[in-house]
C-alpha cells in the first residue's frame, strides 16, 4: 500500500511539474516555487502517513487485546484466504513469530518512507541519504514477500506472486541509476 501511494503520487507530481516547467522557465523563482510544492506536498505525505500510522497501531492492539474494529467485533489478520485469525492464540507459533516479523518490517518501511519524504520537504532530493531510502524500500519488498513466502509454505497455502520480487529489484536498480546520476552531478560542479 505504501509503495502504490507513493508511486501515484510521483505519477502527480511529475505530471503537474511537466505543465508547470512550460508556464514558468528556469529561473530562480520557479527553482524555489517548485521546492515549496515538494515541500509542501510531502508534508501533506507525512500526515497521511502518521494517520495510518496511528491505525496500523491501533490494528496491532486491538488484535492483541480483542479489541473491536470500528463494525467488525474483533479484529481479523488474514495471512492467505484459507487462514483468517481473530486472536493471537489461535495463530500457530512459527506463524505468529513471522507475522510479528513481518509487522515490524512494515513500521521500519514506515519509517523510511515518513525519513524519505523529511529530506523531500527539507529539498533534498536527490541526495545520498534519499537515494539510500528508496534503495531500502527495494529491499524491504523483497524482505516482506520472504515473509510472506515462509508463511504461506509453513502453512502449506502456496499461492504467492513474485512480483513483488520484481519491483523491489526495480526499484533498487533505479536507485542505482538516481546514485550515479548524482555522482555524475557531483563530478561535474568540482570540474567546472
Amino acid at each position: 500500500m505504501i509503495i502504490s501511494v507513493l508511486l501515484f503520487l510521483l505519477v502527480i507530481h511529475f505530471s503537474f511539474g511537466r505543465l508547470s516547467r512550460r508556464a514558468m522557465g528556469t529561473d530562480a523563482v520557479a527553482r524555489a516555487a517548485r521546492l515549496e510544492r515538494i515541500a509542501r506536498a510531502s508534508w501533506w505525505i507525512q500526515l497521511l502517513m502518521v494517520i495510518c500510522f496511528v491505525g496500523m497501531a491501533y490494528t496491532l492492539l486491538a488484535f492483541f487485546m480483542g479489541w473491536p474494529m470500528f463494525s467488525e467485533s474483533k479484529v481479523r489478520i488474514v495471512i492467505s484466504q484459507s487462514h483468517i485469525y481473530t486472536a493471537a492464540a489461535d495463530m500457530p507459533g512459527e506463524i505468529f513469530w513471522l507475522w510479528l516479523g513481518k509487522m515490524f518490517f512494515w513500521f521500519v518501511a514506515y519509517g523510511v518512507v515518513f525519513s524519505l519524504f523529511g529530506l523531500y520537504r527539507k529539498g533534498q532530493l536527490f541526495t545520498a541519504r534519499a537515494v539510500l531510502h528508496i534503495r531500502s524500500l527495494g529491499y524491504f519488498l523483497i524482505i516482506n514477500w520472504a515473509f510472506d513466502d515462509q508463511m504461506q509454505s509453513t502453512l502449506r497455502d502456496m499461492n504467492l506472486s513474485t512480483v513483488p520480487i520484481l519491483i523491489g529489484l526495480l526499484i533498487i536498480f533505479v536507485s542505482w541509476i538516481m546514485d550515479e546520476g548524482r555522482k555524475i552531478q557531483e563530478e561535474q560542479e568540482l570540474t567546472v
